[in-house]
């Protein structure tokens, strides 16, 4: 599988949701408000079309395959661009996805299996279902799940239940608050020593597909173990946020990441992004923040390493107001 692309995007298509998780960060207000559609399938795909660019499309939510005509927009998009999916699989789309939308243009599909949702609902087995169906089917499915204290002792026996169907657990470190308590510092070093294992194994067990990806998923919770100890600060760094990567809302707008610099909205056809990175003042998602931050900026010390630093410097403050598409 070779993707190219020129931009990749975070869009939050919605912000609703059928789960209500005790990590998820979206406010319960919010994952319950009523869903908007901005744009129809047409307007959406003429405008990512009109930029010009191939772009790179993580679609999430809230829940994005309950988005109104959720596998029409993919069947356009996936025509000139590629897709990449965060799901909890749990709508009644996904036949219809498996015949209509090509395989070859979605990057990868990340299921995430949320255990406590799924028990209480009873709807593991509709889960695994799903996603075997899609991997039958050629698409590179990553089931993946969050890794609370209690999953984490449970995790060898839910894996299990996956594996006649030919799936297996990616484990994703767990971050922010959960049962008062601030994670990834608030595990264990057992816990913390588990997680290194099972990392090891999906690993393994997912050499094929990731085989067959022309590069690792952009959310890549293979190598969670970089935020087991702490979740790195990005600011400071050179980041092509906003040039080569952006946020999209629900509405169209165009946002550098976690920031409130707005460039543009993709619905009205006026974006304008930025011509080379620029220093991280914020903080967004540690996955994407991996893979568009560069290393620490380190001045050269000699003579000609300085004029070649301030020429730079005069040349981006003098086209600092020139944002190229």
């Amino acid at each position: 599988m070779n993707i190219t692309y020129d931009i990749e995007a975070d869009w939050v298509l919605l912000r609703s949701c059928n789960f209500r998780c005790a990590y998820c960060a979206i406010p319960p207000e919010e994952l319950g408000g009523r869903i908007t559609v901005f744009g129809n399938v047409a307007q959406w795909s003429k405008a990512f079309d009109s930029t010009g660019k191939s772009w790179l499309l993580h679609m999430t939510g809230g829940e994005p395959s309950a988005y109104p005509g959720f596998v029409d927009l993919c069947e356009q998009l996936a025509r000139n661009h590629y897709l990449s999916v965060n799901t909890n699989l749990t709508t009644a789309c996904w036949e219809q996805f498996r015949e209509r939308v090509d395989p070859a243009r979605v990057h990868y599909i990340n299921a995430a299996l949320h255990y406590d949702e799924r028990q209480r609902k009873h709807s593991l087995e509709c889960f695994v279902e799903c996603a075997h169906r899609l991997a039958a089917d050629g698409f590179n499915v990553l089931v993946s799940a969050v890794m609370t204290p209690e999953v984490t002792k449970i995790f060898s026996d839910v894996e299990l239940l996956l594996e006649p169907h030919g799936l297996a657990i990616i484990p994703k470190v767990m971050r922010g608050l959960y049962a008062g308590k601030l994670y990834p510092d608030a595990y264990t070093a057992n816990e913390r020593c588990e997680i290194r294992d099972h990392l090891r194994e999906a690993r393994s067990k997912y050499t094929p597909v990731i085989a067959r990806m022309s590069e690792p998923p952009t959310i890549n919770v293979f190598a969670d173990e970089r935020f087991l100890e702490r979740i790195p600060d990005y600011r400071g760094k050179l980041c092509a946020s906003g040039s080569r990567f952006v946020q999209i809302e629900p509405n169209g707008d165009i946002i550098r990441c976690g920031s409130a610099e707005r460039l543009g909205n993709i619905l009205r056809n006026d974006v304008r992004l930025f011509s080379f990175p620029r220093r991280c003042n914020t903080s967004y998602c540690p996955y994407f923040c991996e893979k568009y931050t560069a290393p620490p900026f380190v001045p050269l010390q000699n003579h000609l390493g300085n004029r070649l630093i301030n020429t730079v410097s005069r040349f981006r403050r003098r086209v600092a107001r020139d944002h190229l598409f």
